[in-house]
């Protein structure tokens, strides 16, 4: 590795070289190499100046009452009689999930074991997330609009916009640390960097495939943002608006994708097995090799662990080795195509049963 221009060049194992602009690296890379005396001064300037420091102050984490914190496995079930769920996300503080039905988005209050529905015109949506200072709930539809609530400490719904992004399902939906700006991906092929404020569209970005696998990942003081479709990844500017860096991945989509906290991997749904891509040098670090079509992922808080959504069932994997650790069997039969890791790595959150009838909450094993 060597450090100049502004850039890292690495050499891959076939003996190509890649470069890397430094304001890509995360923080720990950066770390790393600034600790190199030769490479210091030109490093440095692409540190904050406390690397340990949160881009925005972290929430207390709510503490989710079980009968046996030491144990594994299900620990609560919300179930729908008139409708499936789509969309998955955990309030910033692990309290509630929000998750979204056919004429409404309903958020769960995970220790209450209780749920308020929040009527919305009709129309199918997809797609939710939370803003980083926890004040907001977007949610994505089919059409390409954005719903956008204000979220109260108590859970609360308050509607406060919506906006008309661009036409076609919203796929992902992610808002920067900064809570400025929020990234769409919207099948079958267009990104679209927007203001969250105003709605106002700065950038569409064209030429991906985004009808099945869509992942989108801020950096930590939100400068840059790496998306992709499964077959690729692309690193946008934020101030400039534009690509600066494009990664093949594979030759197909697969079934899902999606990136790591520090950006530093991709996850690649592929038929049966999960492949593990390193953002840094593009190379495949590992593959963890399944007996059954995975639909849907997530990566833990701290990058390590990865679960899978498979038939009736989820899988915990390491994300290093691809090795799996354990099983989690669902409460009904169905496709698990929604997962949701909880913001402290604790518990993780599932939509299974026929149609996508029941949420269901599992406490992970504490001893890994």
């Amino acid at each position: 590795m060597t450090v100049r221009d502004g850039k890292a060049y690495l050499e891959k194992a076939d003996g190509t070289v890649s470069a890397v602009p430094l304001q890509r690296l995360s923080i720990k890379d950066l770390a790393y190499l600034a600790a190199m005396p030769k490479y210091e001064s030109q490093v440095k300037p692409f540190l904050p100046d406390d690397p340990t420091s949160p881009a925005s102050p972290s929430p207390t984490m709510a503490t989710i009452e079980v009968d046996d914190p030491s144990a594994s496995g299900s620990i609560r079930q919300f179930r729908s009689d008139r409708w499936g769920y789509k969309g998955l996300a955990f309030s910033n503080d692990g309290a509630y999930l929000a998750t979204l039905g056919s004429n409404n988005v309903t958020v769960m209050d995970i220790n209450a074991s209780t749920k308020t529905e929040y009527e919305i015109d009709s129309g199918n949506r997809s797609s939710v997330t939370f803003s980083p200072d926890g004040k907001r709930l977007l949610a994505g539809s089919f059409d390409g609009n954005v719903l956008v609530w204000q979220f109260g400490n108590e859970g609360e719904l308050k509607p406060e916009k919506q906006f008309s992004i661009h036409q076609g399902e919203i796929k992902s939906i992610v808002v920067s640390p900064d809570n400025q700006h929020v990234l769409t991906t919207h099948s079958p092929n267009v990104a679209c960097l927007w203001e969250l404020d105003s709605g106002k569209v700065l950038a569409r970005f064209n030429d991906f495939a985004f009808n099945s696998g869509a992942a989108v990942r801020f950096s930590r003081y939100g400068g840059h943002v790496m998306m992709t479709d499964g077959r690729v990844a692309a690193v946008i500017d934020i101030a400039s608006r534009k690509i600066i860096q494009r990664m093949s991945l594979s030759r197909g989509s697969g079934q899902f994708a999606v990136i790591s906290p520090d950006a530093s991997l991709i996850s690649v749904g592929r038929i049966y097995d999960i492949h593990f891509f390193q953002t840094l040098t593009g190379m495949q670090s590992a593959t963890s090799k399944g007996d059954e079509t995975l639909w849907s992922a997530a990566f833990s808080p701290n990058g390590n662990r990865l679960i899978s959504g498979g038939r009736e069932n989820v899988k915990l994997w390491d994300a290093e080795s691809g090795a799996m650790l354990q099983e989690f069997a669902m409460a009904d039969s169905g496709y698990v195509k929604y997962v949701a890791f909880s913001p402290d790595g604790l518990h993780f959150a599932a939509i299974g049963a026929p149609l996508g009838k029941l949420v269901e909450v599992f406490r992970l094993p504490q001893s890994r």
